[in-house]
C-alpha cells in the first residue's frame, strides 16, 4: 500500500519541477526576475536626490539619489555629466532636486535639474 502512495507523489513532484534544460529564474530580494533586463524607458528617466557636488566648469554634478525603479538602480551617490552645462547654474550643494537622465541607455547624462 505504501508503494502505491509513493509512486504517484514522485510523479506529481516531477511534473511540477522545471525541466533540467530550463534553469530556474534568479530573483532579487524584491522578487524581480533578474534574467530579464529592466524595461527600457523610452525617453528621459526621472530621479530625485540631493546635490553633493557641482562643477559647472567641467559640466558635472553629483547626486545622492533615491532608488530609480525605471532603470533598476538602488539609492546611491553618483556623478553625472550635464548634456548642457548651463542647466547647472543656480544649483548648489545641499539642494534637493528632481533630475532627468537622457535615457535608460544613456544614464550618465543629465538633461534637466530642478530644485524642489
Amino acid at each position: 500500500m505504501l508503494r502505491a502512495i509513493i509512486i504517484p507523489i514522485a510523479l506529481l513532484a516531477a511534473a511540477c519541477s522545471p525541466p533540467a534544460s530550463e534553469p530556474a529564474a534568479k530573483s532579487d530580494m524584491d522578487g524581480m526576475n533578474m534574467n530579464e533586463p529592466a524595461a527600457a524607458a523610452a525617453g528621459p528617466v526621472s530621479g530625485t536626490g540631493v546635490v553633493t557636488q557641482v562643477d559647472a566648469a567641467a559640466g558635472t554634478i553629483t547626486f545622492n539619489h533615491e532608488a530609480m525603479a525605471a532603470i533598476n538602480w538602488p539609492a546611491m551617490t553618483m556623478q553625472f555629466t550635464a548634456e548642457d552645462p548651463s542647466i547647472l547654474q543656480g544649483i548648489a550643494v545641499g539642494d534637493r532636486v528632481n533630475f532627468e537622465l537622457k535615457s535608460a541607455s544613456e544614464t550618465g547624462i543629465v538633461t534637466m535639474v530642478q530644485k524642489q
